[in-house]
This record gives C-alpha cells, sequence and structure tokens, in this order.
C-alpha cells in the first residue's frame, strides 16, 4: 500500500486534475451559459452528492471496523501466546521450559518474520511450524496422569491460539471487490465532475468549493484503501502486542 508521501501525491494530483477541469470548462463553455442550466444541474449535484456520501461513510466505517477486528485479534492471539506459556507453568519443570521456550520462539518469528513479510503482501509459516511443534509436545504429554488437568486446559488455550492465527491470515487475504472500487471511483469522478459544471460568477470562490470537495473524497478515497488492508500501508496494526507478550514470557522465566 501507499506511504503517507504517496497518498498526500495523489490527494494533491487529484485537486490539480479538478481545477484544470475549471479551467477548460471556463474556456470551452463561459460562465453565462453554463449559469442557465444551475437549476438543473444543482439538484442533480445535491442528489448525487448524498448518495455518494452515504455510499463513501459506510465504506470508511466498514474498513474501519474490520481494521479494529484486526488489532483486536492480534491482541487476543498474543494473549493467548502468553495463556499457553502460563498454563504450562504447572508441568514438571522440562515441559514448561520448553513450552515457554516455544512461546519466545513463536512471538520472535511473528514480530520479526511474519509482520515484515504481511507488510509485503506475503504470507510467512515461521509461527506455524513453531505452533505444530507445540501441538507435537502437548500430545506427548497426554499419557502422563498426572498432567491430566494442565492439558486439557493447554489444549483450550492452543486452540485458541491456532483460531486467532488463522483468522490474521484470512485478515491479511481480504481484499475490497473490485466491483466496489469502480463504484468509489466512478462516484467520486461524477461528484467532483458535477460540482466542475456549475456556473459561478465568483471563479475564486467556484475553485474553493472545487477543491474543498476534491480533498474530502481523495483523501476518504485513501483512507480506505489504506485502512482495508490493515498489516499493509502507512496505516496498519503494530505486532506491538507480540512483543509485550514476549517480554512478559521473558520476565516470568527470569523469576
Amino acid at each position: 500500500m501507499l506511504s503517507y508521501v504517496q497518498s498526500s501525491l495523489l490527494v494533491v494530483l487529484a485537486m490539480l486534475v479538478s481545477v484544470a477541469m475549471v479551467l477548460v470548462l471556463n474556456r470551452a463553455w463561459p460562465i453565462p451559459n453554463r449559469k442557465l442550466i444551475n437549476d438543473v444541474t444543482g439538484w442533480q449535484l445535491g442528489i448525487l452528492g448524498t448518495t455518494y456520501g452515504v455510499i463513501l461513510g459506510f465504506m470508511l466505517y466498514t474498513v474501519w471496523i474490520d481494521f479494529r477486528a484486526a488489532e483486536v485479534n492480534a491482541a487476543q492471539e498474543a494473549s493467548s501466546l502468553l495463556t499457553v506459556t502460563r498454563v504450562a507453568s504447572a508441568l514438571p519443570a522440562a515441559e514448561r521450559e520448553a513450552f515457554r521456550a516455544l512461546g519466545l520462539k513463536y512471538a520472535d518469528a511473528v514480530v520479526h518474520q511474519e509482520w515484515p513479510a504481511m507488510q509485503r503482501q506475503q504470507e510467512s509459516r515461521a509461527g506455524e511450524v513453531i505452533e505444530v511443534d507445540m501441538w507435537k509436545l502437548l500430545a506427548a504429554l497426554k499419557d502422563d496422569a498426572g498432567a491430566a488437568n494442565s492439558v486439557d486446559h493447554l489444549t483450550r488455550v492452543l486452540s485458541e491460539l491456532s483460531e486467532r492465527r488463522s483468522l490474521r491470515e484470512e485478515q491479511l487475504r481480504v481484499r475490497l471487490p473490485v466491483v466496489l472500487w469502480i463504484l468509489l471511483l466512478a462516484g467520486g469522478g461524477a461528484t467532483v465532475g458535477s460540482s466542475c459544471l456549475l456556473g459561478n460568477d465568483n471563479k475564486w470562490l467556484h475553485y474553493c468549493q472545487v477543491l474543498a470537495l476534491t480533498f474530502v473524497v481523495a483523501v476518504t478515497l485513501t483512507a480506505i484503501a489504506d485502512l482495508a488492508r490493515p498489516f499493509e500501508g502507512s496505516v496498519s496494526v503494530s505486532p506491538i502486542a507480540f512483543e509485550r507478550a514476549q517480554t512478559i514470557m521473558q520476565l516470568d522465566a527470569a523469576r
């Protein structure tokens, strides 16, 4: 996805294009002639602007909710990982240390391998390999009657960890359908273009109105594009929950 600088350049470019459209119209279709159809284009612009505004607001709300869901899921995955190591503290020393080591390796793999890969629109299985090792270690404990209670708890929290991980991978793969992008871009172009058609004797006021509308539409579209991919771009979900979990596991090991 785009950086802040690239998004800003796109917004500026959209504003320049809208000003150029007004300049061309002023030369090809004089303002007095356009004023004659203001009564028609005015109410049409009102209906179009209202409809597009509702669509734009709904899409922005939807991608923001999905972005927050990705943040919450990442935090819950890190919390499940921390719970695994803490439940394992009731196991014999060898198994306890093995689960703690795997937990630290999992957090390190997520922070330093999986997250950079997700930011490049790629998938990494580094954490999944460690998760499989956790399940194998748990399977080896099931014959130990003395650890039966801990095994049950570990099975539950490892299942939650696997579920959260699968959901994170799904959130990475999901994209807005192309048809929605066509709707958003075509609607934005039609709305800004309709505002350029209005005839206004005060040219500078007209320029300011068109620029303001273009700015709002362009900024909202770049925000939707960024939030729609929660692990990429300038605004993205941070791995801070896993970094915190890793720190806590290190502190628990030192006690």
